[in-house]
């Protein structure tokens, strides 16, 4: 997996938390291309991708060094020196990443759209989570970052979109990677992942042994948080499951509860509980191959659901709440039958 070499795994978060959420002045600076700009005020997506890639070799440095107060989780201060600039002109010269870059042009010349649901998603998440912001986000050409297509640590929020190029697109293929990954890999996703991923860092971690139970919760939170926070997704792209896989899942709820009760691994903590029903694959082991994996995720979500509409908590309340027995209990979940 080819990656620039400035964000390499090792320190990438770090430089997430160190970097800024304002930037240096209050000047305004066009970019490269002229389509747009950027300003201090409102909310923008900030393509890193269009930086590097859409002025071609003419004035690169100078286009870097111009525009580099834009970029600071990439580029620091903007003086990157000769290796650094070189690096960067190794990764933008790559045919691999040239090719990712144009297809991602083509499938996503302008994310007003997504700057519209980002905006909406992170309205709702100041509203309801004190001391939350808006965090400074970005997008770019990983090198194909299928471990961590969208990252986020303190106020900032990358967006990797040669992580999003549809299920059909043929390098997904060459790469190995399996169609019930890749059918994730779409236009749709990319808002749901984001406020998942922004969920995640608002549960705490749970500190004594770790039951099937707590992870089916501490899941089950993540997606109620995308609830709260999109309105208008549909509960197949915030989960990852196709339409016939949700709808499998509904019709045997009460089957899944079923074989957890009578099996007795509602509260086990080995690696086989967690593997049927937490663990990403083709479908669940022991039942129909029509079925989708982390069947035990979709159940938290039932779950946390039915806390949810029976107890009147705030949604921070919700998600520090590591006592995932007493969720169960207070939410009077009974599944449906199919």
């Amino acid at each position: 997996m080819k990656r620039l070499n400035l964000l390499k795994p090792a320190i990438v978060l770090l430089m997430l938390l160190a970097a800024c959420s304002g930037d240096r002045t209050g000047k305004q600076t066009t970019r490269d291309d002229a389509t747009e700009s950027y300003s201090d005020e409102g909310f923008h997506i900030r393509r890193y991708e269009k930086l590097l890639f859409g002025g071609g070799d003419a004035d690169f440095a100078q286009r870097i060094e111009d525009n580099a107060r834009w970029f600071p989780v990439f580029l620091g201060d903007g003086d990157i020196g000769s290796e650094g600039l070189a690096q960067l002109k190794e990764f933008v010269s790559d045919p691999e990443n040239k090719a990712a870059y144009e297809a991602v042009v083509k499938q996503y010349p302008d994310l007003k759209w997504m700057e519209k649901e980002l905006e909406d998603a992170f309205a709702i998440l100041t509203k309801e989570i004190a001391g939350s912001i808006a965090p400074v986000t970005y997008t770019y050409v990983s090198g194909y970052d299928f471990h961590m297509p969208v990252k986020y640590a303190d106020s900032v929020l990358i967006i990797a979109l040669d992580m999003y190029l549809g299920q059909n697109y043929e390098t997904y293929n060459l790469m190995g990677i399996p169609l019930y990954i890749s059918q994730r890999y779409t236009r749709d996703h990319i808002v749901p992942d984001v406020m998942k991923e922004i969920g995640m860092t608002l549960i705490p971690e749970k500190k004594d042994a770790y039951t099937l139970l707590d992870a089916m919760i501490e899941q089950g939170k993540t997606l109620f948080f995308t609830d709260v926070m999109l309105k208008k997704s549909a509960d197949r792209f915030k989960i990852g499951f196709t339409q016939p896989q949700l709808d499998w899942c509904i019709q045997n709820e009460s089957n899944l509860w079923q074989f957890i009760i009578e099996n007795e691994l509602l509260y086990k903590t080995d690696s086989k509980a967690m593997s049927m029903f937490m663990v990403d694959g083709p479908f669940t082991s022991s039942f129909s191959q029509d079925s989708p994996a982390r069947t035990g995720a979709w159940l938290g979500w039932q779950i946390v659901r039915a806390y949810m509409k029976k107890n009147d908590v705030p949604l921070s309340r919700l998600l520090s709440n590591i006592n995932s027995q007493e969720i169960l209990e207070k939410s009077g979940y009974k599944p449906r039958k199919g």
